[in-house]
């Protein structure tokens, strides 16, 4: 218990620049940023409580696991991750993903998927102020009621028909689309990549 403390509070102490970003956005009464806030958390209230036989703890717990392993420590934004980002970007000269289950959600509902440095920290600012208004878990369940997992599978629909669809291993099917969303072309490189995705979230989950 107390090494998770301690990790906790290296995570908040790493988070810092982000804090000091939320107070100079408070400072200036930075209304976009509040809009989006308030977008989001609308969301959240909405959502909060609904749906509850599609988005099951397993399903959250497998997003977790698959997206964003550090959630229970991190506040919103995983300093780990965008290191680790930035090494393989340096050093190897590939894009690796370094978002959170609350950057993501937030990236969802704010529809601002520009590649620039400006709409990563506004979105990281965005998941960090989310992340103290409302649980890990609420976050988690909105994000997966609203997500994208491909042509036809916006939000619980997708969820559902995911479901429906698969007589087994639903979750990480269900989980795999948000990286490899299906697309109109069921034999294409992006089935191929999903089925990858799926055998590599069920190791994830045996560890």
């Amino acid at each position: 218990m107390w090494q998770r403390t301690i990790q906790r509070a290296s995570y908040r102490t790493c988070t810092i620049p982000i804090y000091c970003g939320i107070a100079i956005v408070k400072l200036l009464n930075y209304k976009p940023i509040f809009s989006d806030l308030e977008k989001c958390a609308e969301v959240v209230n909405h959502l909060q409580g609904e749906h509850k036989a599609e988005i099951t703890g397993s399903l959250i717990h497998t997003l977790v696991v698959a997206e964003d392993h550090r959630n229970s420590l991190h506040f919103g934004v995983d300093p780990i991750a965008i290191l680790r980002s930035i090494k393989v970007r340096i050093l190897q000269g590939k894009r690796q993903g370094a978002s959170t289950i609350e950057q993501q959600f937030v990236r969802t509902i704010t529809a601002r998927y520009e590649k620039t440095p400006r709409r990563k920290v506004r979105e990281q600012i965005l998941a960090v102020m989310l992340s103290s208004r409302f649980s890990k878990d609420d976050i988690a369940s909105c994000y997966l009621k609203v997500a994208y997992y491909g042509v036809s599978l916006v939000g619980i629909k997708g969820v559902r028909v995911l479901r429906a669809d698969s007589r087994e291993s639903a979750n990480e099917i269900i989980v795999a689309h948000l990286k490899y969303p299906r697309s109109s072309n069921p034999e294409g490189m992006m089935a191929k990549k999903h089925s990858i995705r799926v055998t590599h979230i069920k190791m994830l989950l045996a560890r």
